[in-house]
């Protein structure tokens, strides 16, 4: 129960005797003391002193002081339901009419670079929207692109896209050169070291990248919802083609939301501005059915589309990178998919006190 409230300080909870396993004992805890870090400026501080007893999802550029200190451990959650990927705005015509060219670039896309590179070693390989956390959804068959710069040059080469003397590919007065564009998190910070990759193997099959980052509120706001393209000659600052970010579903594995044809921004956050009936069909499959096996065979059907038509490139699932930590003593602290505060009612202390 909410003890104290001080909003930009610390809100305190108490332990509720009217809680349906009271009469086992639980929660644990007496207290709980929730800290707020508006700047993010002071956890270091915190765990050097070892002030703190859990801090959920810190960012990944600080891992290497994490997994130094002592007195604390790493925790990885056992499930986790997100995944990150670039989406593409339908309103542009180049990538929206062009097959070969949405192809290519998901030949271009380096996962183990990125999960190596940007993301330390975390992050698991994925091409479909649903993670090893969901039975029905996950597909673990599923045809996957293969990165191979290669075979996406010769792809944009065959489909008559011809190389400049800046190296950017052109085709009957239309230019491959797109905006790109990401919010960076304290959680996901190291997103410009992925779009570095991105940029750097794009450009290697003719493909150039703008890169151009906003605040949450903005990329999030009118950025993604008005859907403003650059022309099919040349890319425009301040106009979305390609955006990065995380996505991710809850308990159920419905992802209609995602591209459904009466979700398309403003109704719902359709932000490609994608519409397939075929789809949407199998949205109303996957809705109306209880059964797992069926569910799934659905599912495998609504990730074929994803990867033969590529409305959007997963670029890796995040599990494994919302990592948490726990000062040693602290107990049975077990983030999940959607929070870390769960199974609170479980924590419990060395010697009753944290």
């Amino acid at each position: 129960m909410m003890a104290e409230s001080i909003p930009g300080g610390h809100y305190t909870l108490v332990r509720n005797p009217k809680f349906y396993l009271a009469s086992e004992g639980l929660p644990y805890l007496d207290k709980v003391i929730f800290s707020v870090n508006p700047n993010g400026n002071t956890e270091q501080k915190d765990l050097q002193k070892g002030s703190l007893d859990a801090l959920w999802s810190p960012g990944l550029s600080e891992l290497k002081e994490y997994q130094r200190l002592k007195d604390y451990t790493l925790i990885y959650p056992l499930t986790y339901t997100g995944f990150e990927a670039l989406y593409f705005n339908f309103h542009n015509s180049v990538l929206a009419s062009h097959l070969e060219v949405r192809q290519a670039m998901s030949m271009a896309v380096d996962q183990q670079a990125i999960i190596a590179g940007a993301l330390n070693g975390l992050g698991s390989p994925s091409c479909i929207d649903h993670s090893a956390s969901y039975h029905p959804g996950f597909d673990p068959g599923a045809p996957c692109p293969i990165f191979d710069l290669t075979a996406a040059n010769k792809l944009l080469d065959d489909s008559g896209w011809v190389k400049g003397q800046d190296g950017v590919r052109t085709k009957g007065g239309e230019r491959l050169e797109f905006e790109y564009s990401t919010n960076v998190t304290s959680v996901l910070d190291n997103r410009v070291t992925i779009e570095s990759i991105i940029q750097r193997d794009f450009q290697q099959i003719g493909i150039k990248l703008d890169i151009q980052n906003y605040s949450a509120s903005t990329f999030f706001g009118p950025f993604l919802t008005g859907g403003r393209a650059s022309p099919p000659s040349v890319a425009v600052a301040g106009r979305y083609d390609i955006a990065e970010f995380e996505t991710g579903w809850n308990y159920d594995p419905d992802d209609s939301a995602l591209l459904s044809c009466d979700q398309i921004s403003p109704k719902g956050f359709n932000i490609n501005f994608y519409c397939n009936h075929a789809l949407d069909a199998l949205y109303k499959q996957e809705l109306s059915t209880v059964d797992p096996g069926l569910r799934q065979q659905v599912f495998q059907q609504i990730h074929s589309i994803y990867l033969n038509v590529l409305p959007f490139i997963v670029l890796f699932s995040t599990s494994s990178v919302f990592f948490s930590l726990a000062h040693k003593g602290t107990h049975n602290y077990l983030p999940g998919p959607f929070t870390d505060t769960h199974n609170i009612a479980e924590w419990w202390c060395d010697g009753g006190k944290c």
